[in-house]
């Protein structure tokens, strides 16, 4: 059963080990474009010994037009903004609020949750120190938002992620734009072997 180890936290994943997976299963959020630089952030969940990272994706204009929840297991993690605090590249829903919108700040596809070991993560920590940059801080002014809009949403995230989970991993069967656990695992096993 998928539970929280704790209670909730941001992940960073090995970029060499995302590669690895993806070359496993393609439903593994990989690109050899860009994707080097980027951070393979999600949530953290367990699995009776084995973790699993549900990723975060960063919002994109397509995400407009989403639901807030499907029930794939589609999430957006989104959170009420002044309307004067937007600019050009922010992501947003109307709400038919003059002064409000809805910020999308990210999404998330259970379907596309891996497993990892510890020694293949890091905790993610966004309290802002003096020396952070200005770029820093407003990521991790951006991350504590997506942090407390997941926490609102992570009891369903979960029962999802343990729904889809169990009943493919009971039935065998791997849905479209899913990805395949069993093998992940297996992966996720032979993966020390190759370091």
């Amino acid at each position: 059963m998928l539970t929280l180890k704790d209670n909730l936290e941001f992940v960073n994943v090995d970029t060499e080990y995302i590669k690895y997976l993806h070359q496993n299963d393609n439903e593994v959020q990989y690109s050899s474009i860009g994707y080097d630089e980027k951070p393979f952030l999600g949530m953290l969940l367990l699995n009776e010994n084995m973790y699993y990272v549900i990723p975060l994706t960063s919002a994109k204009k397509k995400h407009i037009n989403w639901k807030d929840r499907y029930s794939d297991g589609r999430f957006l993690v989104t959170g009420i903004e002044q309307r004067c605090m937007i600019t050009a590249e922010t992501i947003y829903k109307e709400i038919g609020d003059v002064e409000h919108i809805k910020r999308i700040y990210a999404a998330i596809d259970v379907k596309k949750m891996i497993p990892v070991k510890d020694d293949l993560f890091q905790t993610v920590r966004f309290n802002i120190i003096e020396t952070d940059s200005e770029e820093t801080k407003n990521y991790k002014i951006l991350l504590n938002k997506e942090y407390q809009a997941c926490v609102k949403i992570v009891d369903d995230v979960i029962k999802k992620a343990d729904t889809i989970y169990s009943k493919q991993m009971s039935t065998g069967k791997v849905l479209r734009f899913c990805a395949n656990y069993k093998q992940l695992e297996k992966a996720c096993q032979n993966y020390n072997v190759q370091k």
